[in-house]
């Protein structure tokens, strides 16, 4: 929590030295089913009155906020659609939160969201009595070349999120004055679900370098690991290694040789199954491939194709997301053309940095 909270805070005070931009919520007509009433107030009780933390067109930090500020952009946002009238019942909006978020979702992709949560009041015996509360995220993937049309396109998930929210409240609304109210409310829950505040996935690019013992060889292997740590249990990553290894004098015994190096490429199929947050079991199915570099007692050298395939099972821990350091342990089992040995097993310790 201690951590969180600094975080915040950091932020809040960073906002300062980060340039602000506005966006200007456009008033488009939305249906409202001639329902009878209009907004009376729209009520900001954020703390926090920026829309986020994104980038640019031009890939700077920038401040988002509503133009001149969230409380008049969405009463216009209202009215336009919301008709007052001597008749019509007033009602109260509060913003209980507003936010736009952008992270990478793959190699390629970039998701944007924009989330809203808004609460419905009527005024009973001078205080706000609340009638609804709803909240709901628009998400738009984009490719990572089309931070233009990303970035102008912030403002129509907004309105999108925000016209979402006030159909729920309608139908609720006309589900409360309906007599047959079992059967509104049923298709009201079918047609609007209220969702939860969630991040988007935090998206990791690992450089890593592990050091590999085993029974017949030791050696190194580097890697490049990019995964999105969203909310899914099972994450499927892409990993991609280069290796280096030279076979144990104990191995060569006997086998004619003098020394064994190899270099291989390998990828394949890596599933992370998340333990808990930064806690990651890893299972693995990769292939192989690359040159076995031979020297005989003779010191001639022969050079062989090599190809494998291994399975590995291990576990990484991200300690600190904010800093972006893995740690990980494991073990392999491994058959491979190797002209000395066809399996091997061994254990491998890792260390890597996020950039």
């Amino acid at each position: 929590m201690r951590i969180h909270r600094c975080v915040r805070i950091l932020f809040i005070v960073s906002t300062k030295f980060f340039c602000q931009e506005s966006i200007v919520l456009e008033s488009i007509p939305f249906e409202t089913q001639n329902l009878s009433v209009y907004i009376k107030e729209v009520i900001d009780e954020r703390k926090e009155k920026s829309l986020g933390l994104v980038e640019n067109k031009l890939g700077a930090d920038v401040v988002l906020k509503l133009n001149p500020k969230a409380s008049i952009a969405i009463q216009a946002f209202m009215d336009t659609s919301f008709s007052y009238s001597m008749n019509a019942k007033p009602i109260y909006v509060k913003i209980k939160n507003i936010q736009i978020q952008q992270s990478q979702s793959s190699i390629s992709d970039i998701t944007a969201r924009a989330y809203v949560n808004l609460i419905f009041l009527e005024k009973r015996k001078d205080t706000l009595k609340e009638l609804f509360n709803i909240s709901h995220y628009e998400d738009q993937v984009f490719q990572k070349s089309d931070t233009s049309e990303l970035f102008d396109t912030h403002e129509r998930r907004i309105r999108a999120a925000l016209e979402y929210c006030v159909q729920g409240f309608i139908h609720n609304y006309k589900a409360k004055n309906t007599l047959d109210l079992n059967a509104t409310q049923t298709q009201f829950i079918t047609e609007y679900s209220i969702e939860e505040q969630s991040e988007l996935g935090y998206w990791y690019n690992f450089l890593t370098f592990k050091k590999t013992f085993s029974k017949h060889k030791e050696g190194w292997e580097i890697s490049y690991i990019s995964f999105e740590d969203s909310n899914e249990d099972f994450i499927i990553p892409f990993v991609m290694s280069y290796g280096q290894n030279s076979l144990k004098s104990k191995s060569l015994k006997d086998k004619g040789y003098k020394s064994v190096k190899s270099y291989t490429l390998s990828g394949g199929l890596d599933g992370y199954l998340k333990i808990s947050p930064g806690i990651y079991a890893n299972i693995a199915l990769e292939m192989s491939s690359g040159v076995e570099k031979l020297k005989d007692l003779e010191n001639n050298k022969k050079n062989h194709f090599l190809i494998g395939l291994s399975s590995k099972q291990g576990i990484k821990i991200i300690p600190w997301k904010e800093f972006g350091i893995v740690i990980g342990a494991g073990f392999f089992q491994q058959i491979q053309n190797s002209r000395v040995y066809k399996t091997d097993f061994g254990f491998e310790l890792e260390l890597g940095i996020n950039f």
